[in-house]
């Protein structure tokens, strides 16, 4: 059994790296920014495009609803998406009105972006005893993060 010292040393050594992957984030986000590269809204909006069932397509007004982003973000997110060939958008089938969203053929079979073809080769190092512990942590941390005004 640890000790309350030494399970100390570990929550600060955890906070430590919690800190450090912030800062390691901001700064990708800042490069990501500069070279006009995908930022994590568009990478999420895409996962949510991608993971659309055939018979419910994503559609401007749900992957609003997910990103939790105004309109007129959406409507520059897509701009964005459409001008790199990531998603193509079409008149949705059953409402005039509306639009659907679908990746875009060289999208579906490009590879996985840098970021996480890397971070699967770390989780690769670890035993699934391991993994399932930081799965853990990881997911505790973002409903923190979630919960927080």
């Amino acid at each position: 059994m640890a000790s309350r010292t030494e399970l100390q040393t570990t929550a600060t050594e955890l906070v430590a790296r919690v800190d450090e992957l912030r800062r390691a984030e901001a700064q990708l986000g800042r490069r990501l920014a500069a070279m006009r590269a995908p930022n994590d809204t568009d990478r999420e909006a895409m996962r949510f495009i991608t993971d659309a069932p055939a018979d419910a397509p994503a559609t401007p007004g749900s992957l609003a609803a997910h990103l939790n982003v105004s309109t007129a973000a959406i409507t520059s997110l897509l701009r964005r998406l459409q001008e790199r060939g990531q998603i193509v958008i079409a008149p949705h089938p059953a409402d005039a009105r509306s639009k659907v969203l679908r990746p875009s053929l060289r999208d579906l079979h490009s590879p996985a972006d840098e970021l996480t073809q890397r971070v699967e080769s770390i989780a690769s190092e670890f035993t699934p005893e391991q993994t399932d512990a930081v799965t853990r942590f990881l997911r505790r941390l973002s409903e923190e993060i979630n919960d927080l005004p």
